[in-house]
């Protein structure tokens, strides 16, 4: 294709959703602690758009189910090399970081993990991130960069009824940067060493502001070039962002966003037992790599409609989104299945699976509030309806003669309708608030075989109800307690290595309380089950996916953080998991659910010297794992099963304002993460199932940014 026609697409895809596309419920427009903007919201609206407001520290305080925010400052100050970095420190949340790049993120929620994310429900700004949010909702492509966040929403409980079908561990929302009030300009580098001759450069520029009192803008564009810190890692990640926000009026508000993302990567891979003990850094997997493209785009109408009939305000908003996506893993292989399990041996076969995403969603809502005889009502009333074709395709090609083969041509088409309900009714001055809601479900999807001219049509149509209950007993205590219903529908890889495959249903269950003792001092604690009635797991030395059965997870998270009175400079925080999560059916019943860590510890330290200057010091550490359901723990020959290692890392930055002159600041910052350079590693991932799969070794980052 030439580049005049991509360019002539590209227009045509932002003219389209400039046009045509009038779409998603509110969150803010500009934060209270960014003092080049200031909040833009509706003046008269009281109603909440969302279950996750704007997804600001306030939203948390009394929101019925647990949930962390990560700020701004957490997220610059925190020795963050990536987005997942900084979910490494949330109780309850596990990552698989094979790169350290946070390019391609392995996300796990409660015990709950799948290849690439598969069981993470991660939005941008409300809007899903996944591929294909009911037939692929894998992370497999990421167009997400550091720049571009402001912070990070966690919500592990009672967020199920507005935002499905894949949110049985929770929910993760990430949060854009504000479009400043005046117009600013962000420049930024950040070099990663690895060691052994290997860097990372991440370059960003963030540009914008409101050029009217109604009318907004913004550019942010990444580029992460180099690479990280093993052998066959070379790297090239290009982001581009345009949004804007429109005031039709005051009360009337129109956000369009515009987004191309081009990422290309080699992949060191796992290692077998012999080639990690002699060097972790090296790769015995020279074809391996990673290649996606995406072009997203979305446009948000928020109207608010006043009193409207015995409602004394209401709200409407509408989203709608639309994004055509490629991805495609390359790896080499044995010629004949029987030596696949050699890892020791050169690939006769140069694999590929390329596959392709159309995804397009509507999504009008409204939220209606009322006030009767002391009792308020919140409505919030929902649908969605969604397209999804997605292409799968299987080929290789022998090395020694170039014959190629396309074993697998799959195509898949998905239509999906939800509705929901929900009704928070508050009593007392909304010190209680019950909150009933109900999610239907409707999926068709039609399978087409193209090899061997085979078809066939899945439907799925599901009830989904939910309850949250909170309660703020007095000015320091808030208690909380849900209880809903979720739904994941079989995967495309599933369907390809699977048989039969059932959805996979689970009921959430959660209490919890809040206490704020005094201004420095929070606490949160919660209890947690979640019972599966048929989940779905991997097995890679069989390489397909089955039915283990009935599972539950289970458990308690506790967050503290503490500064000390009259000394407000030097806050801490501490973090603990405890994971239950076993099989309760089948020959494995009783034993743990493969990859999970019954303890998680997360520590935290952070020092403002003087208004210039951040010290900060933080550490995770992970108990020792299964990765098969016989929780086999001596690893066998080809490094497929065996116990997983515990491990403690520990990360330290050091952030410095070198430079303020009128509105420009310059700031510098200086990090090491795995400080003490603990070994650990992962089972072999994706396209190298077998083997160790090292976790980042020891890396230093030098960071400038400057703002004018």
């Amino acid at each position: 294709m030439s580049g005049s026609t991509r360019f002539n697409r590209l227009g045509l895809a932002v003219s389209l959703a400039l046009v045509s596309q009038a779409l998603i419920s509110s969150h803010a427009y500009a934060d209270d602690s960014n003092d080049t903007s200031k909040a833009r919201e509706l003046d008269t609206v009281v109603v909440k758009g969302n279950v996750l407001g704007a997804s600001k520290a306030e939203d948390v305080h009394s929101y019925a189910g647990s949930r962390q925010v990560i700020s701004r400052e957490q997220l610059a100050d925190g020795a963050n090399r990536s987005l997942d970095d900084a979910l490494q420190h949330v109780p309850g949340v596990k990552i698989f970081d094979e790169t350290g790049t946070g390019v391609l993120p392995q996300i796990m929620l409660r015990g709950l993990y799948e290849s690439r994310s598969g069981r993470a429900q991660v939005l941008m700004d409300g809007i899903p991130l996944s591929l294909a949010p009911y037939g692929q909702t894998s992370l497999s492509l990421f167009p997400v960069t550091m720049n571009q966040i402001d912070r990070i929403d966690i919500v592990r409980g009672g967020a199920a009824v507005q935002y499905g079908p894949n949110n049985v561990g929770g929910v993760i929302n990430l949060v854009s940067k504000p479009i400043p009030e005046t117009w600013t300009t962000t420049i930024g580098e950040r070099i990663t060493a690895g060691g052994a001759g290997k860097f990372l450069r991440d370059t960003s520029i963030s540009t914008g502001g409101y050029l009217s009192p109604n009318f907004g803008m913004q550019l942010d564009a990444d580029w992460i070039k180099g690479q990280y810190w093993r052998d066959h890692s070379d790297t090239d990640v290009k982001n581009v962002r345009w949004r804007a926000e429109w005031w039709l009026a005051d009360d009337k508000l129109l956000k369009a966003s515009v987004e191309r993302y081009v990422a290309n990567m080699d992949l060191a891979g796992a290692l077998s037992v012999a080639d990690y003990e002699q060097n972790p850094r090296q790769s015995t997997r020279p074809l391996d790599a990673f290649s996606g493209r995406t072009t997203r785009t979305s446009l948000i109408y928020q109207q608010d409609l006043g009193a409207w009939g015995p409602f004394d305000q209401s709200q409407f908003s509408w989203t709608n989104y639309d994004w055509r996506s490629n991805r495609n893993f390359e790896f080499g292989s044995r010629l004949l299945s029987s030596e696949s399990s050699r890892p020791d041996l050169p690939p006769q076969l140069d694999n590929s699976g390329p596959r392709s995403f159309s995804v397009y969603a509507t999504q009008p809502q409204l939220n209606l509030h009322m006030d009767s005889g002391g009792v308020s009502q919140q409505w919030a009333l929902g649908v969605r309806a969604e397209r999804e074709r997605i292409g799968y395709l299987a080929e290789a090609t022998e090395l020694d003669n170039g014959a190629y083969s396309l074993f697998r041509d799959w195509q898949f088409r998905n239509r999906a309708f939800a509705a929901y309900v929900s009704d928070a009714i508050g009593f007392d001055d909304d010190r209680l608030v019950v909150t009933p809601g109900l999610r239907y479900e409707h999926l068709d999807s039609d399978f087409l075989d193209r090899v061997k001219n085979q078809s066939y049509q899945n439907n799925i149509r599901n009830l989904l109800p939910g309850l949250t209950v909170g309660y703020q007993a007095s000015s320091q205590w808030f208690v909380y307690a849900d209880a809903q219903r979720s739904l994941r529908p079989p995967q495309v890889t599933m369907i390809v290595y699977g048989a039969n495959l059932e959805s996979e249903l689970a009921w959430n269950y959660e209490v919890g309380t809040r206490y704020q003792p005094s201004e420095g001092t929070s606490i949160n604690f919660d209890l947690y089950r979640i019972d599966f009635n048929n989940q779905i797991q991997y097995n890679s030395t069989t390489a397909n996916y089955y039915n283990i059965g009935k599972t539950r997870n289970q458990g308690a998270e506790v967050q503290l953080n503490w500064s000390p009175a009259g000394l407000r400079e030097l806050k801490f925080d501490l973090g603990y998991a405890y994971l239950d999560a076993s099989q309760r059916s089948g020959v494995y019943a009783g034993l743990r659910v493969p990859y999970t860590s019954r303890n998680q510890f997360n520590l935290g330290a952070t020092y403002a010297l003087g208004s210039d200057t951040v010290f900060a010091l933080n550490g995770y550490y992970f108990s020792s794992a299964y990765t098969d359901a016989a929780n086999t723990k001596t690893e066998n020959a080809i490094a497929s099963i065996g116990e997983l290692p515990s491990y403690w890392v520990w990360n330290a930055q050091v952030s410095r304002t070198l430079l303020r002159r009128g509105d420009s600041v310059l700031k510098g910052s200086l990090a090491l993460n795995n400080m003490f350079n603990r070994h650990y590693w992962y089972r072999g991932i994706d396209t190298s199932p077998w083997g160790r799969e090292p976790g980042p070794e020891r890396t230093a980052t030098l960071g400038l940014e400057l703002s004018f």
